[in-house]
C-alpha cells in the first residue's frame, strides 16, 4: 500500500517600506561630565501622523553613565517610565517629528569609569496591548484572562507577533523582573519556571533559556545557582500542596512564590529570543545603535555589509595583530556580530606601540645655525629643510631614516627626502609654511637672509613608535552550516548568468550588450582569479553546480569570502575590475595609526562565484552605519517572477521515492535547483532520475545529508516545461513505517532565459 505525504514549503514575500533608524558616528566623551551631545539618531520613512513607539537604551553602560532628553514635547512615557530625569532606558510614544526633535536633545552624562557606552534606538508603529523592553529588545503582552499554568504555557506558544512565536514569559534578571512589575498591573502572574519534573529543581520552562536550572533546593536562598537570577519571597518556594509552578508579583509585591497548577492566574507572553536589541528580527520594526566611549580611549568598530539573504549573527570576529610576518590573535575572545553587521574590537586591541618605519627629528632652541629653511617652492610643493650633517654624528641615526620632523612651532609632520648625498641633508616639508614662519614665537632663532632662514636649533632623534598592524578575522557558526549557506550562494542562476554574459550577445543570439551591470559581478565570476573572465570560469562554475568539482578544494570561510572596504568596493567598475584585488579572505587588515582615537571601518562582503550578488553587498554611496535591521514586513502580494513546484513522497516497494515536478507557469525556464534534505540516520541515497525536455545538463549531487539537484540549459535549444520531473530514491536504513519528516526542501532557485532569478513556490 502506498503511503502518500506532502511536504509543504511556506513561501512568503517580503516587502520593504523604507522605514529606518539612522545612527550617528562614534565619539569619545569626557569622563565625569554632564550633558554631552549624543544627538544624531533620526527616524525615517514613517507615516507623519502615526503614533510610534520608540525606545532609547544604554546597553550595559559603565557605572555612573546615564542619558537625558532635554526636549520631550509631544511625547508620552510608556508605562513604568517618566520623561524627566536621567535614564539608562526610556520608552516613549509620539509622532516621528516629535521623537526626532527629542532625539536632537539627547545628552549623555558620564561617570569616572572608563568603558564603552552603547546607545540603542528602536522604533515601530505603537502596538496596543504590548510593552517593549529596550534592554533586550523583547515585547511583552499581558493576558488578563486567567488560566492554569499549563494552559497559559500552551496558549502562549500558539501566538505570534511581528513574525515571532510567543512563549510564556521568562524572568532572567532583576531588570526584566522590574520591567514586568512596572508594566503589568495584575498580581500573581505565571512565568515560565517549574519543578514539575523533579521536586525542588527549578528549571526555566520556555523561550531561549528553556531547560536552564536556576535552583536545586526549596527555600528562599537554599540551592540558588550561582549566576542565575532568583527572587523568591521569604520562605518560598515551599511545595505546600504540590506547588510546582512559579508566579511573580506574589500578593502584589515584587517577589516570587510557588503555586499548584489548579490556580487560575493572569500571565504574560514574551516575544523575542535574543539578548542584544541589535539582533532583533521583528518584522515592521527598526533599530540602530552606536558605541561611544567614556574617556579618550582608542576605539575600533566595524560595520559589515553582508547584503541580503545572509544572517549576520551567524558570524563572529576576533582581533589579530601582525608580528614577525605572522598573524596571531590578540585574545581568545570571540565577538558576536550583531544583526546590523556591527562588532566592537576596542577591548581586544594590542595597544603597545613598537618602533615603526623611520625616525623623527625634533628641535629645541640652540646657539648654532644647524639648519636652513628655504622659501616655499611650488614645484616641490613645500619648503626645503637643510640639516647640517654634523648633527647626526654619534647618534647612530642615518639621515636616510628621517621620515618626520618637528620644527619649533612651525611644522610637525612627515617629510620626504630631497637629497642626503651632500653636506646638507635636505628634506621637503609639504605645504606653504610662510605665515607659520613669520608668526613663530621662535623669532630669536630665525635669521632671514636672501629669502631663506638660518635656524639656530639643536636636533634630537627618536624612533617613530606606532601600533602594530591589526586585522579582524571572521568565523562562521560551524562548517556544516557554512556549507549549507554556500550551497545557496552559488546556484543555477549564477551559472546561467555567467554563461549568458560570456556569450555577450546572449546565449540565444538575440541579446544585446553585456549582462553584468557592475564590476563586482566580474570579480566573482572570475573564479580562477587570473583577471580574465572566460570559458574556463563558466565551466568551473558549471562543474561546481553539478558536483563534479567544487570551486575551491578547501571549504573554509577564508577560501569563500571576499572582504573590501566600502570605498574600494563602490569604486570597482566593469572597466577596472581586473586591476583590483581579487582574492578570498576572512581576515581583513586595518591600521590603528590613523591619527584618530575613534576608528570605524565599513567593510563590504561578497563571495566567490556569487555572480548575481544574491548574498553580497550592493554598491552604493550610503553609509553602512545608517542601515536599519530587518526593515521588512510580511505580505501576501503575488510574485510575478515565480514558478510552481510540487513535491510528493511515496513508499514504493520498501523504498522512499520523492518526486519533484515543475510548472513554469508563464516563465521561459532554463534552470532549476532544489536542495532536498534527508535524514541520513534513516535513509541512504540511491539515485536521481530526470525527466526533462531536450538535452539539458542535469545534476544530482549527494552531500551526505542533502541532495542538490536540478537542470540547466546553456545552448538555447529548448526550455524546461511542465514535463520536467525529478525522482529521488532512498533506501531505508530502518523499518519504513512512515515517511513524514524524513525529507524536506530547504533552498530553491530557478532562472529564465533572460537571466532573471525566479522564486519557486513548493506545494
Amino acid at each position: 500500500m502506498k503511503k502518500l505525504f506532502l511536504i509543504l514549503f511556506l513561501f512568503t514575500s517580503f516587502l520593504g517600506f523604507g522605514q529606518s533608524v539612522s545612527a550617528p558616528d562614534s565619539k569619545s566623551f569626557l569622563q565625569s561630565t554632564s550633558a554631552q551631545d549624543a544627538s544624531g539618531f533620526v527616524l525615517n520613512g514613517f507615516n507623519s501622523t502615526a503614533t510610534l513607539l520608540a525606545s532609547i537604551s544604554l546597553v550595559n553602560p559603565p557605572s555612573g553613565t546615564t542619558f537625558v532628553l532635554n526636549t520631550t514635547t509631544g511625547l508620552t512615557a510608556a508605562s513604568g517610565f517618566t520623561l524627566s530625569g536621567n535614564k539608562t532606558r526610556l520608552v516613549v510614544t509620539g509622532t516621528m517629528a516629535n521623537i526626532n526633535t527629542a532625539l536632537t536633545s539627547l545628552k549623555v552624562n558620564t561617570g569616572s569609569v572608563r568603558g564603552n557606552i552603547a546607545l540603542s534606538v528602536a522604533a515601530t508603529i505603537n502596538p496596543t496591548g504590548y510593552y517593549y523592553n529596550g534592554v533586550n529588545g523583547h515585547f511583552y503582552r499581558p493576558i488578563t484572562t486567567t488560566a492554569t499554568y499549563t494552559a497559559a504555557r500552551a496558549a502562549s506558544l500558539l501566538t505570534t507577533f511581528k513574525g515571532q512565536t510567543g512563549y510564556l514569559v521568562t524572568i532572567t534578571s532583576a531588570d526584566e523582573d522590574a520591567f514586568i512589575f512596572n508594566n503589568v498591573p495584575q498580581g500573581n502572574i505565571w512565568f515560565a519556571l517549574t519543578d514539575e519534573v523533579s521536586e525542588a529543581r527549578w528549571t526555566i520552562d520556555a523561550g531561549p533559556e528553556k531547560g536552564t536550572l536556576i535552583k536545586i533546593n526549596n527555600g528562599q536562598l537554599n540551592g540558588n545557582m550561582v549566576g542565575q537570577y532568583n527572587n523568591w519571597a521569604s520562605g518560598e518556594p515551599n511545595d505546600s500542596g504540590n506547588e510546582d509552578y512559579a508566579v511573580t508579583k506574589w500578593g502584589g509585591g515584587s517577589q516570587w512564590n510557588d503555586l499548584p497548577n489548579h490556580f487560575s492566574n493572569p500571565y504574560v507572553i514574551e516575544y523575542g529570543t535574543w539578548s542584544n536589541p541589535d539582533d532583533a528580527t521583528f518584522t515592521e520594526f527598526y533599530t540602530n545603535s552606536v558605541t561611544h566611549s567614556n574617556g579618550e580611549v582608542l576605539t575600533t568598530r566595524f560595520n559589515f555589509d553582508f547584503g541580503g539573504n545572509v544572517d549576520e549573527t551567524k558570524f563572529s570576529a576576533k582581533a589579530n595583530r601582525y608580528v614577525n610576518n605572522l598573524w596571531s590573535t590578540t585574545t581568545n575572545t570571540s565577538r558576536a556580530i550583531s544583526g546590523l553587521g556591527k562588532v566592537d574590537l576596542t577591548n581586544d586591541l594590542d595597544t603597545v606601540k613598537v618602533s615603526g618605519v623611520g625616525t623623527k627629528a625634533s628641535t629645541t632652541a640652540g646657539q648654532v645655525e644647524w639648519a636652513i629653511i628655504n622659501p616655499y617652492d611650488a614645484n616641490l610643493g613645500g619648503h626645503q629643510l637643510l640639516i647640517d650633517e654634523r648633527e647626526f654624528d654619534g647618534t647612530g641615526v642615518s639621515p636616510s631614516d628621517i621620515t618626520s620632523v618637528k620644527l619649533f612651532d612651525i611644522y610637525d609632520g612627515p617629510v620626504s627626502i630631497h637629497s642626503v648625498s651632500g653636506f646638507w641633508k635636505t628634506y621637503i616639508m609639504p605645504g606653504n609654511l610662510t605665515t607659520k614662519i613669520t608668526s613663530s614665537t621662535f623669532q630669536a632663532q630665525l635669521r632671514l637672509q636672501d629669502g631663506w632662514y638660518g635656524t639656530r636649533a639643536e636636533f634630537t632623534f627618536s624612533p617613530i613608535m606606532s601600533y602594530k598592524q591589526h586585522g579582524i578575522e571572521l568565523t562562521y557558526t560551524n562548517q556544516t552550516d557554512l556549507n549549507t549557506l554556500y550551497n545557496s550562494v552559488v546556484t543555477v542562476s549564477d551559472v546561467f548568468l555567467a554563461f549568458k554574459e560570456l556569450s555577450n550577445g546572449g546565449i540565444f543570439g538575440n541579446q544585446s550588450g553585456l549582462e553584468f551591470t557592475n564590476g563586482i559581478q566580474f570579480l566573482n565570476a572570475d573564479v580562477d582569479g587570473n583577471g580574465v573572465f572566460n570559458e574556463a570560469d563558466t565551466y568551473k562554475l558549471l562543474q561546481h553546480l553539478t558536483g563534479v568539482q567544487p570551486l575551491t578544494q578547501n571549504p573554509l570561510l577564508t577560501f569563500l569570502m571576499k572582504l573590501y572596504s566600502k570605498s574600494d568596493y563602490d569604486g570597482i567598475t566593469k572597466s577596472n575590475w581586473n586591476t583590483k584585488f581579487n582574492s578570498t579572505r576572512s581576515l581583513y587588515p586595518f591600521s590603528l595609526n590613523t591619527g584618530t582615537l575613534n576608528n570605524t571601518y565599513n567593510v563590504n562582503v561578497t563571495w566567490l562565484g556569487d555572480v548575481n550578488l544574491s548574498h553580497s553587498a550592493q554598491q552604493s554611496t550610503s553609509g553602512v552605519a545608517s542601515n536599519s535591521i530587518k526593515t521588512m514586513s510580511l505580505g501576501t502580494n503575488s510574485v510575478s517572477n515565480q514558478i510552481n513546484a510540487y513535491l510528493m513522497g511515496e513508499n514504493i516497494g520498501g523504498k522512499l521515492v520523492v518526486t519533484i515536478s515543475v510548472d513554469p507557469l508563464q516563465q521561459e525556464v532554463v534552470g532549476t535547483q532544489f536542495n532536498l534534505n534527508y535524514d541520513n540516520t534513516s535513509l541512504k541515497f540511491e539515485k536521481v532520475e530526470f525527466t526533462t525536455k531536450g538535452t539539458p545538463t542535469n545534476f544530482g549531487t549527494n552531500r551526505g545529508s542533502s541532495i542538490t539537484l536540478g537542470s540547466l540549459i546553456t545552448d538555447g535549444s529548448t526550455l524546461l516545461d511542465k514535463t520536467t520531473e525529478y525522482k529521488i530514491t532512498f533506501l531505508p536504513l530502518i523499518g519504513l513505517s512512515g515517511t513524514l519528516g524524513l525529507t524536506s526542501i530547504s533552498t530553491t532557485d530557478a532562472v529564465n532565459k533572460n537571466g532573471t532569478q525566479l522564486k519557486i513556490k513548493v506545494n
